[in-house]
């Protein structure tokens, strides 16, 4: 059989484009160190105790890894601390490159920094008055009348050096602009401070009596 060097000359073509093209990606991702910061989570945190609120909330990692693995944002990397057997008071956590989640095929070099403080405080529960906040002007000739708020107190949980300080809850805001009617409206309640937080979450029932102003 004679040797046809130019049968199936297209189908050559592309497997060298082929082979060229995997070299080139194969190559181009060559191994590479990066630095991110990421979150930093709380696991298995008792029911008894809660993080004060000066606790970090991320930390910087050192990475190795595939140019394209390490090209993004690393949303899908986060170092933790297992809290199972944590008591109130203030203690240091080390972490290591073991605590670091990261994808398949990433190396953890280093987290920096190595160890953080945490205070544990009791978690206690109180129970404090609604705040509905109210916003804006009615319509002209009438006049803000009475607000009421149900339910009128919620309870409130978290580090008890925190709620010793905590006052009251408040409501998302009514806007009552332009208004010549009663306004009700259901809105959420919350607190200011981000270390408490309600027992459940609640909704609020706001009525503001929007009144004729007497001449």
């Amino acid at each position: 059989m004679g040797w046809h060097p130019f049968r199936n000359l297209g189908l050559k073509f592309v497997a060298v484009g082929l082979g060229t093209l995997l070299w080139l990606t194969v190559g181009s991702d060559h191994f590479v160190e990066r630095s991110v910061r990421v979150p930093l989570l709380f696991l298995n945190v008792p029911p008894s105790v809660d993080i004060a609120p000066d606790a970090p909330d991320s930390v910087e990692v050192h990475l190795r890894g595939r140019a394209s693995q390490l090209s993004g944002d690393q949303a899908d990397v986060t170092v933790y601390i297992d809290l199972a057997d944590g008591r109130p008071g203030s203690r240091l956590f080390h972490l290591r490159t073991d605590q670091v989640a990261t994808p398949f095929g990433v190396e953890v070099t280093q987290v920096f920094p190595s160890s953080v403080m945490l205070t544990l405080e009791t978690r206690g529960a109180k129970k404090v008055p609604v705040e509905p906040t109210v916003e804006g002007t009615p319509a002209e000739g009438y006049e803000v009348g009475q607000i009421v708020v149900d339910p009128t107190e919620v309870e409130v949980v978290g580090p008890v050096s925190q709620l010793e300080v905590l006052r009251r809850a408040i409501t998302e805001t009514v806007m009552i602009e332009g208004a010549s009617a009663n306004v009700t409206q259901l809105v959420s309640i919350g607190v200011v401070n981000s270390a408490l937080r309600l027992s459940k979450p609640q909704m609020a029932r706001v009525t503001v009596e929007i009144l004729e102003r007497q001449q």
